[in-house]
């Protein structure tokens, strides 16, 4: 419990990040296919 509580802010800006790289890989492999597409 206690380790839980001290981990709320790190497991935050995991989240956050995690999100990031998420949202930057889906937003590039859109660009991609529409680069690929638009070649095409």
């Amino acid at each position: 419990m206690e380790l839980m509580n001290e981990g709320k802010r790190p497991a935050n800006l995991r989240t956050a990040l995690i999100l990031l790289s998420i949202a930057l890989v889906f937003f590039i492999g859109i660009m991609l296919k529409t680069w690929l597409f638009g070649n095409a």
